[in-house]
């Protein structure tokens, strides 16, 4: 279930029914709301009921090495520290609490130089055979990593999906190591710490030969730091990253032709949208290129001490604590609606401040993931990704292909206008958003120009060619090549305003544009589509112009190729002295022209272009820096190690506080009884539970029980099935309905010709498909004769789960 977060729903002020919550926001709010905030957001002798932005007054980032930030721990030197494992050396202290997101695979890859599994070699069969004996000979129970011989994890949200094929690829190597020992040795080549240590000495290679090589491979290298990559979480999408360049084989081209299927949307319902998922990994894997061994966890920790600690930690499956959601969702007990929150890391930032092509390395991510604020965030505990500035609607009942209005607007590359599409186009899915917009850290507010620009950007930006021989830069035209390929057209419906009213004379309205994004091609989540070009920038469009004014005059480079190449800095908005004095040229220059681009003549006035111009050099005289955003936080200080970031709590800003608090802890469900009818499954569930004392909780297992009309929908589990047939192919993949009494039925009548049919399930709460409890279930369906003869549907075989 996705939950949108967006203006139109308030979230409880408590973290899952923490004891006390209520009596601590009104502690909070009387101390501080009329310190903080506007009199238009509290008034004397009232307790504001929304509190915009996030918990946190101030968060200071700052560069800590292990052995400092471990120290100082008791004492709080540092709430949450962003790296791997602070406490690897040793146990950790009674007050540390962690956090475990998926950091990489463990692979074998066939990649010598000669021998008979030199690359090019077409001998499958010898390499599957060769990694099978290296695969028996690891340890599969050793700590560090979890044994785990296929590509999709339970980090990924299309486990379920692939379920039983992880399962077949275990039990194909899990014989007996001593079976290894007594066949023919390979050399294996070892990269890296884990690797050393899993390989036996008599079975290791030297730095000259080898016949196969073992090494971790992060699942974050992987990813393009700056691309558009909306797939980026799902298992099939990192499969296919991580075998792209192993192919020797004819496989290799029916895998792409599956992944372009995927990516495009080529595809009818779901039943045909993860068959294709499974025979690309399939395929991918068929040849033993490379063969996945296992995979390996980040375990990063907060403070969570009982008066100087956090709490409310949210994080990502995958990305952990270097998430958009953990400084929106964090608090400090002792202040729970402010507070000075204290993050560290173990590396400086060694990346420029740019929002196009920089902000690459973790600090300056960091950085960037609490001051930015995008349309989308990605769903921290799932693959797609969930509403934050903008709600998005698919239209047009899921029809394809769909008719682009004659009026809609697509930017031109060569003149760099918005021009109308014209008569007789047609795109494959269209998606309406409502954008909630708010002010800017500069006092302006954002328009229609904000929303449209990022388009008109990426076209300029995007050249055919891929080269920077026309002045463009190559990273940039990859960051923005998914918006070119995907924009159809774009037309702005209306303006609305919606309004928070909370009785009393005390309301909140919010300008919400409305707009209808064309897209080329589709997706059956609408969410991922809506990742791959959304109308929306945190930025505002004077900034965007004035970072494309400095490249294009040779001031920097957007990326640190570009920069190198032609000789010159890479941007940066804040920490470069000497670009930030040729920016604030330009910034004069236009505000005295009242500058806009072409692009914006109709959507922007000379004199409104003079406002925005004289609002940024206002900014940047009092901040020293350009990097305005209309996030909950801007950059108010820095230093070579670290950054201070001040809460924006402007009365335009449309989340607040508790926004995000239902992802803190993230729950699980459990099937706890599965029958067989026959013509249904039928399953009874477990879930999870937050028993709370005080500042501490336990989680407990209860029965679920029958639903109720108080019931919130976050606290009731979703089952998710996927059926696969007797020849191996997904007939069907849904949802099963929730009974009255709190059971699943999934539907089994009409699967399809005789024989076995596996059923893989599982039982989700609150969003969350991080490592879940999957169970397998084999169901048989008769002969058609048999079924005539006994006057209905056989009862199904007693069902086996794992």
């Amino acid at each position: 279930m996705r939950r949108p977060l967006g203006i139109g729903r308030l979230r409880t002020f408590s973290l899952r029914g923490k004891a006390g919550s209520g009596s601590r926001l009104a502690v909070a709010l009387a101390c501080s709301a009329a310190a903080t905030l506007s009199p238009t957001v509290g008034r004397a002798g009232h307790e504001a009921p929304f509190y915009p932005s996030f918990y946190p007054q101030e968060i200071r980032i700052e560069t800590l090495d292990r052995a400092t930030a471990a120290g100082g721990w008791p004492k709080a030197r540092v709430h949450a520290y962003v790296g791997d494992d602070l406490f690897a050396d040793g146990a950790a202290p009674p007050e540390a609490s962690s956090v475990a997101s998926l950091r990489s695979y463990l692979v074998l890859s066939f990649d010598s130089n000669s021998g008979r599994y030199a690359v090019g070699s077409g001998d499958s069969k010898a390499r599957c055979d060769a990694a099978g004996r290296v695969l028996r000979l690891i340890p599969q129970k050793r700590s560090g990593y979890v044994f785990h011989p296929y590509p999709i994890t339970p980090y990924h949200a299309d486990y379920l999906d692939q379920f039983d094929l992880a399962e077949r690829a275990r039990l194909r190597y899990t014989a007996s190591n001593q079976r290894a020992d007594r066949e023919r040795r390979l050399k294996v080549r070892t990269i890296g710490a884990l690797a050393e240590t899993l390989v036996p000495t008599s079975w290791k290679a030297d730095s000259r030969v080898w016949d196969v090589t073992l090494e971790e491979i992060d699942v974050g290298k992987l990813i393009d730091p700056v691309r558009a990559q909306p797939w980026r979480k799902e298992g099939w999408f990192q499969a296919h990253l991580l075998y792209a360049d192993q192919f020797v084989g004819g496989g290799g081209l029916w895998a792409e032709h599956a992944y372009r299927r995927l990516v495009a949307g080529e595809y009818g319902g779901d039943a045909e949208r993860i068959d294709l998922e499974r025979s690309l990994v399939t395929m991918l894997a068929a040849g033993c290129e490379r063969v996945v061994v296992g995979y390996t966890l980040r375990r990063e920790y907060f403070n969570s001490e009982y008066s100087v600690g956090v709490e409310d930690v949210a994080y990502d499956s995958q990305d952990g604590l270097l998430s958009a959601i953990f400084p929106r969702s964090v608090k400090l007990k002792d202040f729970p609606w402010n507070g000075w929150l204290r993050i560290g890391l173990p590396m400086k930032s060694d990346t420029a401040w740019n929002p196009i092509a920089g902000f690459t390395d973790p600090f300056s991510r960091m950085l960037w993931l609490t001051v930015g604020d995008p349309a989308l965030l990605r769903d921290p505990y799932g693959g797609a990704w969930m509403s934050n500035r903008a709600r998005v609607a698919a239209t047009g009942a899921g029809v394809s292909p769909v008719s682009v209005p004659a009026s809609a607007l697509m930017p031109e590359a060569e003149t760099e206008l918005l021009r109308p599409v014209g008569a007789g186009k047609v795109a494959q899915q269209r998606l309406r958003y409502s954008v909630v917009t708010s002010g800017f850290h500069d006092g302006t507010a954002t328009g229609i120009a904000d929303i449209l620009y990022p388009y008109v950007f990426a076209f300029r930006w995007g050249s055919a060619q891929g080269t920077s021989t026309d002045g463009r830069d190559p990273v940039v035209t990859r960051a923005t090549a998914l918006a070119r390929d995907w924009l159809a057209g774009i037309e702005v419906i209306g303006v609305e305003t919606q309004t928070r009213d909370f009785g009393d004379d005390l309301k909140f309205t919010y300008r919400v544009p409305v707009v209808d994004i064309y897209l080329n091609h589709r997706a059956s989540d609408p969410w991922l589509a809506a990742a791959a070009a959304p109308p929306w920038s945190t930025l505002p469009w004077e900034v965007i112009v004035l970072m494309e004014e400095a490249v294009g005059r040779g001031v920097a480079a957007f990326s640190r190729e570009d920069a190198q190449r032609r000789g010159i800095p890479w941007l940066d908005l804040v920490r470069d002295h000497e670009v930030g004095t040729r920016l604030t040229a330009l910034v004069e220059e236009f505000r005295q022209q009242g500058y806009r681009p072409e692009a914006l003549k109709s959507f922007v006035t000379v004199d409104e272009a003079r406002e925005r111009w004289a609002a940024l050099a206002a900014f940047h005289a009092r901040y020293g820096h350009f990097l305005v955003t209309n996030g909950p936080y801007r950059l108010d200080s820095w230093s070579d190690d670290g950054a201070v970031l001040q809460v924006f709590r402007d009365p335009t800003y449309p989340l607040g506080v508790g926004t995000f608090d239902s992802y803190a802890i993230p729950l699980k469900a459990y099937v706890s009884r599965i029958d067989d009818q026959g013509d249904r499954i039928e399953i009874r569930a477990d879930v999870e539970r937050v028993v709370t004392a005080q500042r501490s909780y336990e989680i407990e297992r209860v029965a679920l029980a029958a639903s109720s009309e108080d019931t919130e929908n976050d606290e009731r589990p979703e089952c998710r099935y996927v059926i696969v047939g007797p020849a191996g192919n997904t007939v069907r993949a849904g949802q099963a309905m929730a009974g009255k009494a709190g059971e699943f039925d999934i539907e089994l009548t009409e699967l399809g010709p005789p024989g076995k049919y596996t059923i893989a399930t599982a039982l989700f709460i609150g969003g969350n498909r991080v490592d879940p409890e999957v169970k397998l279930i084999e169901h048989r369906v008769a002969r058609v004769a048999a079924r005539r003869a006994t006057g209905g549907p056989p009862r199904g075989k007693a069902p086996t789960s794992q």
